[in-house]
C-alpha cells in the first residue's frame, strides 16, 4: 500500500496553469456547518498547496476556470465548467436537480460508487457523474492491540510464558502491546521491551486493577496446558477475544475460543491474521487523505478543461477507481 501512496504523491499536480496563469478554482459554500464546511475548507487549502488560485465564496465567479459547488441547487444552468458535490440524495426533487445540472454541462461528484450507480439508474448520464471517496482527517489513528496475560510464572515453566519472547520476534511492535499481571515476568519483559514492545506490567495481583484491565484488553492470552486458566473465564465474561490453548474447561464453556493455539506457529499465525486486519486501517489512513481528495478533483478539472494530456491525467490508472476513472466507467 505504501507504493500506492508514493505513486499518488509523485503525481505532478503543482503549478497548474491555464495559458500563462495558475488554474483558478472558486469553491462555493454558502452555509456554515461542520461537515460540509470541513470539505470546502480542506479542499480549498489543499488546492492552494498545489499552486492553484483557489478561494471560497458564496456565489458563482465567471472569471474562474472551475466553479465547484457544495450546495448545487445554487449552481447556474448551462455551464460546462461547473462541478458539484453530490450527497444525501433522498428525494426525487434532488434527483431532478442533479439531472438538470448534468444535462446542461455540469459534472456531479458523488462520495461513493454506490451513489453514482444509483443516479445512473435514474437516468443521469454516465459521463456526467463520478465519485471521489471522502477523506479522513489524519488526526485519529488506530490504537495498538492489547494482548493480556494474567498469571504468575513458575520454575517448571508450566505456563510456557517463555514462548512470548519467541512470538515477539515474529510480530510487529507498532501494532501490538502487552498488559501483564503476575509475579516473575521481569526478565521476559526486559527482552520484550528490547524488541520494541510496550509492556504495561503489574507484578502484584490487584483485584480492582485486574477487573479494569481485563475489560480493556483486545485479546486474553494463555499458552499453558494445565486444564485451563481462570482468566479465560473472565475474558469470556468481558466479551474480549481469546488466544488460548484448546484444553480443559476452556472447551467446556462452549463459548468458543477466538484463536485456539497449541504451539508457536499457531500463535504467530493468529497474530499475523490480526495484524493484517489492523494494517487495513493503517492503509486507509495513508490514502484517504484530503491531499488525495484534492488531487482527484484536479484530475477531473484538468480533463474538463483540456489543460493536460490524457496520458498525464491517466498516469495513475489501476491504482484507484474513483476520481477521473469513475467518470469514464460505462
Amino acid at each position: 500500500m505504501d507504493s500506492i501512496k508514493n505513486l499518488i504523491n509523485n503525481i505532478n499536480l503543482f503549478g497548474h496553469e491555464v495559458g500563462d496563469r495558475p488554474l483558478k478554482v472558486n469553491v462555493i459554500y454558502n452555509e456554515y456547518g461542520w461537515i460540509i464546511y470541513k470539505f470546502a475548507i480542506s479542499l480549498c487549502n489543499q488546492l492552494k498547496e498545489f499552486g492553484v488560485n483557489a478561494s471560497i465564496s458564496q456565489e458563482y465567479d465567471k472569471s474562474a476556470d472551475i466553479n465547484h459547488y457544495f450546495f448545487p441547487n445554487t449552481a447556474p444552468v448551462s455551464n460546462d465548467r461547473v462541478t458539484f458535490m453530490v450527497t444525501h440524495v433522498d428525494t426525487q426533487k434532488k434527483i431532478n436537480m442533479i439531472k438538470n445540472q448534468t444535462d446542461n454541462g455540469a459534472i456531479g461528484i458523488c462520495m461513493s460508487l454506490e451513489t453514482r450507480n444509483m443516479l445512473i439508474s435514474y437516468g443521469i448520464k454516465p459521463n456526467k457523474i463520478c465519485y471521489v471517496n471522502p477523506a479522513q482527517d489524519g488526526q485519529i489513528h488506530p490504537k495498538k492491540i492489547s494482548l493480556g496475560f494474567t498469571h504468575r510464572t513458575y520454575n517448571d515453566y508450566r505456563k510456557r510464558e517463555s514462548m512470548v519472547v519467541d512470538v515477539c520476534e515474529k510480530i510487529d511492535p507498532n501494532i501490538f502491546r502487552f498488559v501483564i499481571m503476575g509475579a516473575g515476568w521481569d526478565s521476559i519483559i526486559e527482552q520484550m521491551r528490547n524488541l520494541g514492545f510496550e509492556v504495561e506490567y503489574y507484578s502484584e495481583f490487584d483485584k480492582e486493577k485486574y477487573n479494569t484491565l481485563m475489560v480493556n484488553l483486545d485479546y486474553y492470552c494463555y499458552f499453558g496446558f494445565d486444564e485451563g486458566s481462570m482468566g479465560f473465564l473472565d475474558a469470556v465474561a468481558a466479551g474480549i477475544g481469546t488466544i488460548v490453548t484448546p484444553q480443559g474447561y476452556h472447551l467446556d464453556t462452549k463459548c468458543g475460543i477466538t484463536y485456539p493455539v497449541k504451539d508457536i506457529d499457531d500463535i504467530v499465525a493468529a497474530l499475523h491474521e490480526i495484524e493484517e486486519k489492523r494494517k487495513k486501517s493503517l492503509d486507509f489512513i495513508k490514502t484517504w487523505t484530503w491531499e488525495n481528495y484534492a488531487k482527484k478533483h484536479l484530475e477531473i478539472w484538468n480533463y474538463m478543461l483540456g489543460a493536460k494530456d490524457m496520458s498525464e491525467i491517466m498516469s495513475t490508472r489501476g491504482w484507484y477507481t474513483d476520481g477521473i476513472y469513475s467518470l469514464m466507467l460505462e
